[in-house]
């Protein structure tokens, strides 16, 4: 799938398909920049889950969520993302529950038989496996980005101008 939309200088420029799509014909460029950056694996907020990505996104850009971006978001979303993309998004989002996991894991909370809740010996084991759980999502993140070079008929994904032909 090409790109629908690329990043040049923090600027958002949509290709000359995505002006077709109605969905985004309609939209001011920073409301399109919002969709790109919510939806795109590559976006620097990709990072956040969905809630939180908003919330950052909507104060950079000084927009706010309406029924035109919600339409564009779910269009970008089924245009763009592969398996291997869907899977990188479950992944990411599954690295934040386990961070939310450890932050909230607490060695010393009882149940009400006064058993603890959480045992040290699963935290170690967890902690353990946590080099194999970012080692899987690099690998992951780096079979989309083949996966995507591949797809593009330029030779390592170099955009090429009306004066290169």
């Amino acid at each position: 799938m090409k790109d629908l939309i690329t990043v040049s200088g923090n600027k958002v420029i949509p290709s000359p398909y995505a002006l077709t799509i109605p969905e985004f014909k309609i939209l001011k460029v920073d409301e399109l920049s919002a969709v790109y950056f919510f939806v795109d694996h590559r976006s620097p907020y990709s990072v956040y889950d969905e809630e939180n990505r908003w919330e950052q996104i909507k104060e950079v850009l000084k927009v706010r969520a309406s029924p035109n971006i919600k339409a564009a978001i779910q269009v970008y979303a089924e245009l763009s993302e592969t398996s291997a993309v869907k899977l990188l998004k479950a992944a990411r989002a599954s690295v934040t529950k386990l961070e939310k996991y450890f932050n909230d894991v607490d060695l010393t909370m009882m149940d009400d038989n006064g058993k603890p809740i959480f045992h040290a010996k699963d935290l170690i084991s967890n902690l353990a496996n946590m080099a194999k759980v970012v080692q899987g999502l690099d690998d992951l993140e780096e079979l989309v980005k083949k996966q995507q070079q591949k797809e593009n008929p330029n030779r390592g994904g170099v955009v090429t101008n009306k004066y290169s032909q």
